[in-house]
């Protein structure tokens, strides 16, 4: 069900009303779309409550999720979100939780607006302006620092989120990665990359346990809004787990690698260490990690449609319109480990003369 930007207004402005069983009167006003994801549609708003001559006014975020089967990470975002505001750490402050779905067609959450800007756009200026100083001094010591702040979280904050004890394996968190993707993989029958699988199998001794954290699972610039006093507050939490704080900094880089250039994951990189004290070893693994499970979200996407993993429909066609980002996967991948996939090459080769 598609809905405009007025009738969901109209029907959030009952929506209130009822939620909070209260005589006020709610306004929705300054309605709009703004950027969608694969799995979300958001939406700005002001809400305006008006009772016994007092009006407050709210700026809120409509986060909606229109794949198929999504309440499960609706509450899970939802209850991450809550649990990372109370323990101080910078995201939005969620108000609603919505899983029935004949409300507006789909489960959503309604959260606090960060008014201010993306940090992602102020990432690729600086980049395109080749401001080395800004990038190196300004904006990848905010971005790290929140990304430290995260991993230096107790991961027992979110201890109803994970089986994980501290009696298990120090391959607990590799081998839960290694054999989804396994399964996943298998049950596709996307068997091209079975042998970038059997790599990551081969080598799992790389991956004993460093260190367990919050993993966000997609931390990068484009998911960090900065506010008027330029704090940064992280926001798009549906994918986050416990795991091995390399995880998450393996897809971070990975992004980066094929987004930017070497010469700013590694200032990237080296940020990281000297903030967070820590030397980081066999980061490659999980680099290489992170690429089959971008291989395999993308190529699942573009065989399957969007349903098969649960992203939007459109979601296939911003991955065309982006297919140049996997080419330079596949040169990562050649360069690392001297793996070819020529399969998947073919696939981009069709996807762009489509």
């Amino acid at each position: 069900m598609n809905l405009s930007a007025l009738r969901i207004g109209k029907i959030l402005e009952n929506y209130f009303k009822e939620h909070y069983n209260s005589e006020d009167k709610f306004v929705v006003k300054d309605i709009q779309s703004l950027a969608k994801g694969w799995q979300t549609e958001l939406f700005a708003f002001t809400l305006n409550r008006e009772s016994n001559n007092e009006k407050n006014i709210d700026h809120l975020i409509l986060r909606m999720y229109p794949g198929k089967k999504l309440a499960t990470s609706t509450k899970h975002e939802f209850e991450v979100l809550q649990i990372l505001f109370e323990s101080g750490y910078p995201v939005p402050k969620t108000y609603i939780l919505e899983l029935n779905e004949e409300v507006l067609g789909h489960p959503f959450i309604i959260m606090e607006r960060i008014l201010g800007e993306d940090m992602g756009e102020k990432f690729t200026q600086i980049i395109e302006q080749n401001d080395h100083e800004a990038l190196s001094e300004e904006i990848l010591p905010q971005f790290v620092r929140l990304f430290v702040q995260l991993h230096e979280l107790n991961w027992k904050i979110l201890a109803n989120k994970t089986k994980y004890t501290e009696k298990e394996s120090p391959y607990f968190f590799i081998d839960r990665s290694l054999n989804k993707l396994e399964k996943q993989i298998l049950d596709y029958k996307i068997t091209e990359l079975l042998p970038l699988l059997n790599w990551l199998k081969e080598n799992r001794n790389k991956a004993s346990l460093e260190k367990a954290v919050i993993v966000h699972s997609d931390f990068h610039p484009h998911n960090i809004v900065l506010d008027g006093d330029g704090k940064g507050f992280v926001i798009d939490w549906p994918g986050a787990y416990i795991g091995d704080y390399r995880e998450d900094l393996g897809w971070t880089l990975m992004l980066m690698e094929v987004y930017t250039s070497r010469e700013v994951t590694d200032t990237f990189l080296k940020s990281y260490e000297k903030l967070s004290g820590k030397l980081l070893t066999e980061i490659n693994y999980f680099i290489i990690l992170s690429i089959c499970y971008r291989l395999f979200e993308v190529t699942l996407t573009i065989r399957f449609g969007s349903e098969g993993l649960g992203f939007r429909e459109e979601a296939v066609e911003q991955i065309k319109e982006t297919a140049y980002h996997i080419r330079n996967l596949l040169v990562s991948l050649k360069e690392k480990i001297g793996l070819s996939i020529p399969e998947t090459e073919k696939m981009l080769d069709e996807l762009e003369h489509r």
